[in-house]
């Protein structure tokens, strides 16, 4: 006797229903999780006969989809129900987009009436809620009629979260992050830098000159003729040459001396209207005229006659009139020291 060899494929097609099955008994379980719709979030607020319903579709806040906010009101035929003026305000963290009062309808004893709001949800905001409004009653039925009211309570709205899993609020903790700059923001930093550089320097050299002008005007005549004549014998003109270009620059220094010391216009005048000016001014002795029209008709001879000067010749010309303005300071301390003896 024999037997056959028993074949496992004959339990397949069983085996592959039953996988078939629970699949879509899987499937649908989520399709019926995903496509029925939550609850709306319903609250009920009375006093007496009056009842107020605020029924809120979707019960979260999402920013993808708009929220319905119906606001029921069933109360006897005797009695008048008002709603705030301000109630669309009264919806923090919405976004009002319509609204309308549907009819009144006779539900058995009492008139029902209900007001809609279409909100749309404000990404980032804070809360989404609907603050407190008071409900206003007058009852018809009392001699005189009886007014009244109360008020409903905060309604908290929460945010949607993605699969229910989510929490509400999302919390970050970021590290910072280098972010290159683009080449306008570098070029942008650098015009700044640049502009900041010049101004420091236009100031510096603002703050340096009136510095200069301020020691200059606190210094004496002589003074300051000694410190041009310094300045002119640094830049080393007759050594290179420059003699005419030295000579007008001393006789300049004498002359500019003068005019601060004893008021003559000297820079202005030729040398013959300086020393017919000078001969005539209390505050020149002969001698002093005397050595002045030596050294500034020496001096027009290399500037305007073409005489040919050397380094001797303008060291010369320095002593001299380095001299003069020595002899003057002296001449001016004798002269002081004089009026003092005298009684």
């Amino acid at each position: 006797m024999k037997f056959k060899k028993f074949d496992s494929t004959h339990n397949r097609p069983l085996r592959s229903l039953g996988a078939t099955l629970r699949a879509v008994c899987s499937f649908a379980w989520l399709a019926g999780a995903a496509v029925c719709p939550a609850e709306p979030l319903v609250r009920v607020f009375k006093q007496d006969a009056v009842e107020v319903n605020v029924r809120i579709d979707p019960p979260a806040a999402d920013p993808a989809k708009n929220t319905e906010v119906v606001v029921e009101l069933a109360h006897p035929d005797s009695v008048a129900v008002t709603l705030p003026d301000d109630l669309p305000g009264r919806f923090e963290g919405f976004a009002l987009e319509g609204s309308y009062v549907a009819e009144s309808a006779q539900a058995g004893a009492a008139t029902r009436r209900a007001h809609h709001f279409n909100l749309r949800p404000v990404p980032g905001a804070a809360r989404h809620r609907i603050r407190p409004f008071a409900v206003r009653v007058k009852d018809a039925s009392s001699h005189p009629p009886r007014e009244s009211w109360f008020a409903t309570e905060m309604i908290a709205i929460p945010a949607a979260t993605a699969q229910e899993t989510a929490p509400a609020t999302v919390e970050t903790a970021l590290e910072p992050r280098y972010i290159r700059p683009s080449l306008r923001g570098i070029g942008r930093i650098a015009l700044i830098a640049l502009g900041a550089v010049l101004a420091a320097a236009l100031l510096w050299a603002l703050g340096s000159r009136i510095a200069f002008a301020r020691k200059i005007r606190r210094m004496t005549p002589r003074e300051r003729a000694l410190r041009e004549l310094a300045m002119l014998l640094d830049r080393g003109l007759p050594e290179q040459g420059l003699f005419k270009d030295f000579y007008i620059e001393l006789t300049l220094v004498v002359r500019r001396y003068i005019e601060r010391r004893h008021g003559i216009r000297a820079p202005e005048q030729t040398t013959e209207e300086f020393l017919t000016a000078a001969a005539a001014h209390p505050g020149f002795r002969a001698e002093a005229v005397l050595g002045l029209k030596a050294f500034l008709t020496a001096a027009d001879l290399v500037k305007f006659a073409g005489v040919m000067a050397t380094v001797g010749m303008a060291a010369e010309a320095t002593t001299k009139a380095k001299a003069y303005l020595e002899g003057e300071a002296e001449a001016a301390e004798a002269t002081a020291q004089a009026k003092e003896v005298a009684p």
